[in-house]
Formats: structure tokens, sequence, C-alpha cells
């Protein structure tokens, strides 16, 4: 098989969530969320440990009182079981469940936000507990 082009965009390097209060958004990933926190420039930027492109919480966002919903970018991060579990212990932290858990053709899915409306999309995929 004949290999084609590279593609123009293809290693992620950072996945960048923009915050206004980036002091409370980082207590919040780390304390709640349960991010691992690797460090960042201070004042700027901080950043969370995942399975591959660090999640990067970055000032300079605009805050919003609802969740956006599902429009535009939103980090989806797989768990190996446990879905349900995983959004009840997210409910007890105060955690706002955009969308409970759902089935879909592949696994389940939750969609949760952060505390200036960020939403991030939780999934298991099918095989494991559901």
């Amino acid at each position: 098989m004949k290999a084609g082009p590279a593609p123009l965009l293809f290693d992620v390097r950072r996945l960048l969530v923009y915050v206004e209060d980036l002091e409370r958004a980082v207590a919040y990933y780390r304390d709640v969320l349960g991010f691992e926190p690797l460090g960042g420039a201070s004042g700027v930027n901080f950043e969370f440990a995942t399975s591959g492109a660090p999640l990067v919480l970055h000032r300079d966002g605009r805050a919003s009182e609802v969740p956006r919903g599902r429009v535009g970018f939103v980090p989806s991060f797989q768990v190996a079981v446990g879905i349900h579990e995983l959004i009840e212990t997210f409910k007890e932290r105060g955690v706002r469940v955009v969308h409970e858990v759902f089935e879909v053709s592949h696994g389940w899915v939750a969609f949760i936000s952060d505390l200036e409306g960020n939403v991030l999309q939780i999934y298991q995929a099918k095989g494991t507990d559901g």
C-alpha cells in the first residue's frame, strides 16, 4: 500500500481550556475533578497530566454562568470502568452534570461542566462494566 502525504496537523501538543479565574480553576480541576497537576507558568497557565497531551488551563478566558453545551471543542476523557459511579462521585463533589450517562453504540457517555462553563465528556467503552 502506498503511503499518502503526511497530515498537516497530527501531533496533539496540548489541550487548552481557557478560564477567567486561573487559581480557582486549578483548584477545581485538581481537588474536585482529580486531575494530576504538573505545574505551569505562574499566573498564565497550568498543566495537568493525561494519557497523552497535557490538559492546560490558560488565563484570558471568559467564564459563562451556564455550561456552554456541546459547542466547539469538548475534550473527551475515557475511563476503563465505573462511569456511573464516577458521575455519582462528581455529583457528591458538586460538579455540574450537563448530561447524565447515556448509552451510545460503542459505550456510555456523560458530560460535565467546570465552574466556568467549559464542558468535558466522560466516555466508557462497551465490554466493560457499563
